[in-house]
């Protein structure tokens, strides 16, 4: 499940390794891509009820989540717990949901906090008709240059490699992901969600990547004086770790097959 902004395109990196040994499903997450979006501001057994839906046609399922797409694999893992076999979180789930959430794609960054106060009014849906009523999409190739100069504004700034996948997942995400109405649900869910409380109740066996100057953060210190059953795995540069790192595909075959 991918990071917020992205499709199921942003698992470039990891299909080819793991989908050698495993049956490898990609999700959009609701109303961000191609699924259907919630009706309603989700709680937090919610996002673990959208992931069954999908989830339920397996005894059990191995998870793996970037982001934001890493909180609702946690939601899910925090109320079926029974039925996770094993749970990665690409930079997710052991961190507060930041009040202006810096690392994910504008204008989300600066909309969700505002959406945020509005939905207590019932504002939200002047706000986003006036967001798109705005954009002018008509112009394909006006798009196309401009979504090729915040792709390399992107790479730049998280000093990732250009790649192929990478560009398609970027360009796939401009595509489909729009600002609506009922997208706005599932942001609220999350932005409004407490992710740490569920990370300190893990009981499926965990991988953990995260950044290295993040590892100083409360949560990740007390993984082992509280028992949890997460392995850490430490790379260097930002949020992207799996674009970053083509490597963590493996580490991720390896952790399926050898701990559990």
């Amino acid at each position: 499940m991918p990071g917020m902004g992205w499709t199921a395109e942003s698992a470039g990196p990891l299909i080819d390794v793991i989908a050698e040994q495993y049956n490898f499903h990609r999700l959009d997450l609701p109303g961000l891509g191609r699924s259907d979006p919630l009706t309603q501001i989700p709680s937090w057994k919610d996002l673990a009820i959208w992931v069954h839906a999908y989830c339920q046609k397996w005894p059990k399922v191995r998870l793996i989540g970037h982001g934001l797409g890493g909180v609702m694999a946690l939601a899910y893992a925090d109320h079926y717990p029974e039925r996770v076999y094993q749970l990665v979180l690409l930079d997710a789930g052991y961190q507060p949901i930041p009040r202006f959430p810096q690392e994910i794609a504008k204008p989300l960054r600066y909309l969700v906090p505002i959406l945020n106060f509005l939905a207590s009014f019932g504002g939200i849906n002047t706000i986003v008709r006036w967001m798109t009523s705005s954009h002018d999409s008509s112009n394909a190739m006006a798009s196309v240059n401009r979504w090729e100069r915040e792709f390399q504004q992107f790479v730049e700034r998280q000093q990732l490699l250009i790649t192929g996948e990478l560009r398609e997942a970027f360009y796939t995400a401009r595509q489909w992901v729009t600002i609506n109405p009922l997208a706005v649900h599932l942001l609220l869910g999350i932005y409004r969600s407490k992710p740490i409380n569920a990370f300190f109740r893990l009981q499926p066996a965990t991988l953990l990547v995260v950044p290295e100057h993040r590892t100083h953060y409360p949560p990740l210190t007390q993984i082992d004086e509280k028992g949890l059953p997460i392995l850490l795995y430490e790379v260097t540069g930002g949020h992207y770790v799996h674009y970053a790192h083509p490597e963590i595909a493996y580490v991720i075959r390896d952790f399926f097959d050898h701990w559990n």
